[in-house]
């Protein structure tokens, strides 16, 4: 990825490169010894994570409170990186499959199909859909985020494209949705472990991520283009996200896969990084080539 890589990992955190800065995060998928300990020293900034659960910066060198940070050439998409108190940059790299398969979605489906991204943060999954000609409902509870993507689209020059920034809990929006009739071509979603909605409203996966499959299956007529279902949650392995899919796109055609979601260090070793499953309704080389990587 452009500007951004992993050095090494081990000890519960990982060694990145962010533009010209080098930071340590937490990574609770490196529990195993550091690879390489010499290449740890001379860092700019530290995220480090205590007993209750919180966490702070330690910084080394003078950082910016934000900055734009091109992370991918062809398409050029640039994003705002902000060193959060959570110890989030403003993207998830382990995402960057879902990325490229979503270019070569858009180069299938060239006719502007409308596109749900769901729980959708920092809009990177977004840009890249309208990148590739999608017209996209972007929806997530927090209006900082949503404020936060649509600077996102600015820095990419894609601000102009056809795109609703909607900030609500999603299965609010969702029934709604339901309501006026819409329809969607496709669906992409991240859903978190636990989240809140702008009123409140309490997410947990493991209640409504069943309700939520049932939505989109009304949304899609049963019969979407393409879904893209990634999560971060301990008990739902790629297997699982992937019978979810089956159970509510109950066709005789199409393509199911699940896949691990990593980010390769320079070393050439995978970091895990999340689950993911996926549905085409038609086939494609391209992204049945990158998904057996």
């Amino acid at each position: 990825m452009l500007n951004y890589k992993i050095l090494d990992s081990g000890d519960n955190e990982k060694l990145e490169i962010l533009g010209k800065f080098k930071i340590i995060r937490p990574s609770l998928s490196a529990p195993f010894p550091k690879k390489n300990p010499k290449l740890w020293n001379n860092i700019d900034a530290h995220y480090i994570k205590t007993d209750s659960g919180s966490g702070y910066w330690e910084y080394y060198t003078k950082i910016p409170e934000s900055f734009n940070l091109n992370i991918s050439e062809n398409p050029f998409i640039s994003i705002k990186i902000k060193f959060t108190p959570f110890g989030h940059l403003g993207f998830f790299p382990e995402q960057e499959l879902n990325w490229k398969i979503i270019n070569l979605l858009g180069k299938m489906y060239n006719n502007h199909s409308e596109i749900l991204n769901l729980f959708a943060y920092s809009g990177i999954s977004t840009l890249n859909a309208l990148e590739s000609n999608f017209n996209v409902c972007h929806v997530d509870a927090s209006k900082g985020m949503v404020d936060w993507a649509r600077e996102n689209s600015y820095l990419s020059n894609l601000h102009d494209r056809k795109i609703r920034w909607i900030v609500d809990d999603v299965l609010k929006f969702l029934k709604r949705e339901i309501n006026r009739n819409r329809i969607y071509d496709g669906v992409i979603l991240d859903p978190p472990s636990f989240g809140r909605g702008a009123k409140g409203e309490v997410w947990k996966i493991e209640n409504d991520l069943v309700t939520l499959m049932e939505m989109i299956e009304i949304l899609t007529k049963k019969d979407p283009k393409f879904i893209i279902l990634s999560c971060h949650t301990t008990g739902f392995s790629p297997i699982i996200l992937e019978n979810f899919l089956k159970s509510y796109i109950k066709k005789n055609s199409g393509y199911y896969f699940n896949r691990e979601l990593f980010i390769k260090e320079e070393s050439g070793e995978k970091l895990s990084g999340g689950f993911c499953a996926y549905y085409f309704k038609d086939e494609n080389s391209s992204i049945f080539r990158l998904l057996s990587e």
